[in-house]
C-alpha cells in the first residue's frame, strides 16, 4: 500500500487535522484509482478462499471489468451460512450480526485484521465530521446483541486519540437524559440516531452545545442534499451540524459526510462503491440506484459486488472540502420496502417525511401488512403532543392525499408506539415495520 504523506492536511473549511489514515481521499482521482485497482486484485485473489467464491471467479477482477464478476445478494449469503467465510474458525475475535430490519440476521465474523480495518474505518469516517485527537464524542447507539456500531466508533475514536462517553441503548432511547448527560461535557459531538432527539425536546428547553451531530440508521437529506424534515427540526432546537454516515454490517464500510454536508464520502483504501439499476446496468452520475459495494481487504467475510438493497446516488463533482473521492447520497428507500399503495409504488421514507414535518406529531410508527398481492395495507400508529378533532381530521386527510387512499391512522400514546418498535427490533428505533410476507 501507498504510503500516507506525511505533511498533515487540514480541511480547507476548518482547522482539523486529517488523520493519515484518511489521507487518501485528497489524492488525484488518477493515484487513489491505482491504489484501489491493486487492492481490488487483492482481495479478488483472498476471496477465491471462501467456498461461496471459489467456483464462481475465473478469472481476476479490475476495476474496468468488475461488472464481469456475479453480484452476491444478502439471500445468497444467508443460504451460504459458513460457506461465505474465508477464515479459519480460531481467527474470529469479534461476531456481529445485522440488525434484521429486511429479513433474519446475518451473522459477520471479525478477525483481527477486520477489527483493524474497522478501526481505520471509522477513524476516518469521524475525521471527516471533524473529530481530533483530545475532542470528546458521545456515543448513544448499542453496544450489545452483535450491533457494530457502537464497537465501530469507539474503536474508531481511540485511534483518532478522542476520549468516548459510551451512553449505550439507555441513553439512546431517553432524549431528555441524552442531552443532560453532554451537558458534563465541553461541546462534545453526538452521535445517535436523529429521531430520538427530536421526540422530546422543547424549544424552551436549555440544550446543551454539541460541536455536531452525527447521524445513523435515518437520513437527514433528501435525494438532492438539502436537509429533509428531520435534519430541519433538530437544525431548530441545536446549533450545530448534522451530519450523517451510511454504513453496513456485512461490508463494514463507512460513508460520512463533512460539515458541507455534500453526502457521504468513499473511502477508495476499504471499497468499491457502483450503483446498478434493476438490470444491474451501471447508472449515471447523481442518479438513484441500488448501491453495490465491494468492501476491500476483507478476512472474515470476503464479498464481491454485494447488493446492499439501499437505493441512492453517487455523486463525483469536486466537494469543498477537498477530498476527490465519491460521494454517496442519503439512502431513499430500500428495494425490500417499496410500498404499493392505491396502484402508486412509493417508500417508507415518503410517510415518515411528512409525519416528521407535523409540528402535532411526536412519535410515529408505519405499519405495513400484506394487503392482496399486488397491494399493501398501511397503518400509521401515530401520537400527537395536543390530540383534537381537528389535528386528526386535518392528519386523515394528508394522508389520503400521500397514500392516494384512505388511510388507517390509530392515534395512540408514545409508549405504545416504543412498545411495538422493541417489538421489532430490540437493538434501535425503527419508524417502519414490515409485516408483509418475505417475497419470493
Amino acid at each position: 500500500m501507498m504510503r500516507a504523506p506525511s505533511r498533515r492536511k487540514t480541511l480547507r473549511s476548518s482547522l482539523v487535522p486529517v488523520c493519515p489514515d484518511g489521507a487518501s481521499l485528497f489524492w488525484p482521482p488518477v493515484r487513489w484509482q491505482a491504489l484501489q485497482q491493486r487492492l481490488l486484485a487483492r482481495h479478488i485473489a483472498y476471496a477465491r478462499r471462501s467456498p461461496l467464491y471459489a467456483g464462481r471467479i475465473r478469472k481476476s477482477g479490475t476495476l474496468a471489468n468488475l461488472a464481469a464478476l456475479p453480484t452476491t445478494s444478502r439471500d445468497e449469503l444467508m443460504q451460504a451460512g459458513q460457506r461465505a467465510y474465508a477464515c479459519k474458525p480460531e481467527t474470529v475475535r469479534e461476531w456481529v450480526a445485522t440488525s434484521g430490519t429486511t429479513g433474519q440476521p446475518l451473522r459477520v465474523p471479525l478477525t483481527a485484521a477486520d477489527l483493524n480495518r474497522l478501526a481505520m474505518n471509522e477513524a476516518v469516517a469521524l475525521n471527516i465530521a471533524g473529530i481530533k485527537a483530545g475532542d470528546t464524542l458521545l456515543i448513544a447507539v448499542a453496544f450489545d446483541r452483535m450491533f457494530v456500531a457502537g464497537l465501530a466508533y469507539w474503536l474508531g475514536a481511540q485511534r483518532l486519540g478522542a476520549s468516548c462517553v459510551r451512553a449505550g441503548p439507555f441513553y439512546a432511547g431517553d432524549a431528555s437524559a441524552l442531552l443532560g448527560l453532554a451537558a458534563d461535557y465541553q461541546r462534545p459531538f453526538l452521535l445517535t440516531v436523529p429521531s430520538l432527539l427530536t421526540t422530546s425536546l422543547v424549544a424552551s428547553a436549555p440544550l446543551p452545545e454539541l460541536s455536531a451531530i452525527i447521524t445513523i440508521a435515518e437520513p437527514v437529506r433528501r435525494a438532492d442534499l438539502s436537509p429533509n424534515a428531520l435534519a430541519t427540526r433538530l437544525g431548530e432546537h441545536f446549533h450545530a451540524p448534522i451530519l450523517s454516515t451510511c454504513a453496513g454490517t456485512e461490508t463494514c464500510t463507512t460513508f460520512a459526510e463533512g460539515p458541507q454536508c455534500q453526502g457521504g464520502h468513499l473511502n477508495p483504501r476499504l471499497a468499491v462503491v457502483e450503483i446498478l439499476d434493476e438490470a444491474g446496468r451501471p447508472v449515471p452520475d447523481g442518479v438513484t440506484g441500488e448501491v453495490v459495494v465491494t468492501p476491500l481487504g476483507v478476512q472474515g467475510m470476503p464479498l464481491l459486488r454485494f447488493r446492499t438493497g439501499d437505493l441512492a446516488a453517487l455523486h463525483t463533482q469536486p466537494c469543498p472540502c477537498g477530498r476527490t473521492t465519491p460521494r454517496l447520497g442519503p439512502i431513499v428507500g430500500r428495494m425490500q420496502q417499496r410500498l404499493k399503495v392505491g396502484g402508486v409504488s412509493l417508500f417508507p421514507g415518503t410517510i415518515s417525511e411528512w409525519l416528521q414535518t407535523s409540528a402535532d406529531v411526536a412519535e410515529f410508527l408505519v405499519v405495513a401488512q400484506q394487503d392482496f398481492d399486488l397491494s399493501d395495507c398501511i397503518t400509521l400508529h401515530v401520537a400527537l403532543h395536543r390530540s383534537t378533532e381537528k389535528i386528526r381530521h386535518r392528519l386523515r386527510q394528508q394522508a389520503r392525499t400521500i397514500l392516494r387512499s384512505p388511510a388507517q391512522i390509530v392515534f395512540t400514546s408514545p409508549q405504545a408506539i416504543r412498545n411495538l418498535q422493541r417489538q421489532s427490533n430490540p437493538r434501535k428505533p425503527a419508524s417502519f415495520l414490515d409485516l408483509r410476507p418475505p417475497r419470493v
